[in-house]
C-alpha cells in the first residue's frame, strides 16, 4: 500500500488520538480513527476503505491492534 498521498503526521495523530490503551496493549477502532483523520486533515473525499488501510498500516507500525469496524456506506 502506498500511503504517500497522505500526510504521515496526520495519520500518526489520528492513531494516537484514537488508540485505546489497556493491559494487553493498544487497540484502534478504524471508524473512530477515520473520523479523527478527516477532521485533522480536512479530507472528506477519500473512500473509507482507502483510509482504513492507510490508518491500519500506521497503527500496526506503532504497535496497535486494529479493529476494522467502519460501516460501508454510512454517512
Amino acid at each position: 500500500m502506498d500511503n504517500s498521498k497522505f500526510n504521515q503526521a496526520d495519520l500518526i495523530s489520528a492513531v494516537k488520538a484514537c488508540a485505546n490503551t489497556g493491559y494487553a496493549g493498544s487497540l484502534l477502532s478504524t471508524s473512530k480513527a477515520i473520523g479523527e483523520f478527516r477532521i485533522i486533515a480536512g479530507d472528506f473525499v477519500t473512500p473509507d476503505a482507502e483510509l482504513a488501510n492507510a490508518i491500519s498500516e500506521t497503527a500496526i507500525a506503532l504497535g496497535c491492534a486494529v479493529a476494522f469496524d467502519e460501516q460501508t456506506g454510512a454517512d
